[in-house]
């Protein structure tokens, strides 16, 4: 069984500790409203060692399928209409993934992806085996699927929390991205069905240069949702994004949309993590808290807080390397997490090189993992795309 949430209580201060550090950070004024919501937020946040890239590490994904409804322009995972052959069983999915995974102790909260998780005929099946080992299940999805109906069967199964994809408010847009006709409409709606059942919500947004002037208007519609957390996707050519690569954002947008997210959060009764991009802490961390060591920013949690199981069983450090540390119809999870080198070589970033290893901002940051494997083959590259001047990089605030 997993240990609840709460045990050792050192997690929940850790947890303190972190909201307390963005409001700091970012002048947040809506940690009160935070707080009411604690229950549920605790609860996802499970097992929660600081925050960072990914919102918060440690927690396994398990991208239970690469099939998917839709074909979206960046995805990782080539998600459509593929091949499942190699896909794990509902047997392995129970006594190689979820079993196992409750044995290592860093981990409380289980997230189920894909592709669209809810393709999966014994999804509602996989996630009330993982409710009772003690996870906290949560599933990211387009949230097309999800009807009244859906809805209520994943309450009734488990499920603690939605993060449901929304890349503009716009319904051509979004419906492009997603190669879809009427995607944002069933999207909102599926949205509104989980809501109404009680459940945590996250909105993920994935920036690039077809929706980065609605940055705006797409959190402002998550803040009026009152979603809980709002990852803010950066879009990383991988996957199916390597044939978009133009669509990444340039150094000097990611500065200005960390600069605008800082601005916006101040506001905001959600809290802004960017994914794909460490320096938002690290930037901010220079500007608003002089640069201080905190154990809890983290940055890039590239093997270092997650845990992403592939269909087969393999299992990478971050959903954009496509490096494995094992396979989980080899090795347990346990194994994997403390004894693999890839894993290992992650969490010691004097393995970093270039100005990722000179930062003193190093520890929590660390440059994005996947944009430097992906630009030069190397894991330990430096981040060609920080938007630190040389001055935040050694510290010193403007």
């Amino acid at each position: 069984m997993v240990k609840p949430f709460y045990d050792p209580p050192s997690l929940l201060l850790k947890q303190l500790k972190s909201a307390l550090l963005i409001r700091r950070l970012t002048g947040w004024t809506k940690l009160p409203w935070w707080t009411t919501q604690a229950n549920k937020i605790f609860q996802i946040a499970a097992g929660c060692q600081g925050v960072g890239c990914f919102g918060y590490p440690v927690h396994p994904v398990w991208e239970v399928t690469a099939k998917c409804n839709l074909e979206c322009d960046h995805c990782h995972a080539r998600a459509g209409k593929v091949d499942s052959a190699d896909e794990l069983t509902t047997e392995e999915g129970k006594t190689r993934v979820i079993d196992p995974l409750s044995q290592v102790s860093d981990f409380k909260s289980l997230i189920f992806s894909g592709g669209e998780p809810l393709v999966r005929e014994d999804l509602f099946e996989l996630i009330a085996h993982a409710k009772r080992r003690g996870f906290y299940p949560i599933i990211a999805t387009n949230a097309t699927l999800i009807t009244a109906t859906v809805a209520e069967r994943l309450k009734r199964a488990g499920t603690l929390g939605i993060a449901a994809s929304i890349d503009s408010t716009k319904d051509e847009v979004h419906d492009s991205f997603r190669k879809k006709e009427g995607a944002l409409k069933l999207a909102k709606e599926g949205i509104a069905n989980a809501a109404a059942e009680g459940m945590y919500i996250q909105i993920n947004i994935t920036a690039s240069k077809i929706n980065k002037d609605e940055l705006p208007e797409i959190i402002s519609f998550a803040d009026d949702l009152r979603a809980h957390v709002i990852l803010l996707y950066q879009f990383i050519p991988t996957g199916r994004g390597l044939e978009s690569s133009e669509l990444e954002l340039s150094v000097e947008e990611f500065r200005e949309e960390i600069l605008l997210a800082g601005m916006l959060q101040k506001n905001l009764h959600p809290v802004i993590a960017p994914v794909g991009l460490p320096q938002y802490w690290a930037l901010h961390n220079v500007q608003r808290n002089s640069g201080r060591r905190s154990n809890v920013l983290r940055g890039c949690i590239c093997g270092n807080g997650m845990f992403y199981i592939k269909p087969n069983g393999d299992v990478w450090p971050c959903a954009f390397v496509p490096l494995s540390g094992g396979n989980l119809r080899e090795k347990t999870p346990e194994q994997i997490w403390n004894d693999s080198e890839l894993f290992k070589d992650l969490r010691n970033r004097d393995n970093l090189k270039g100005i990722c290893h000179d930062c003193s901002q190093r520890e929590m940051c660390g440059g994005c993992r996947a944009r430097a494997f992906g630009r030069t083959g190397d894991l330990f590259a430096e981040d060609h795309m920080c938007p630190l001047d040389a001055d935040e990089r050694s510290g010193i605030r403007h």
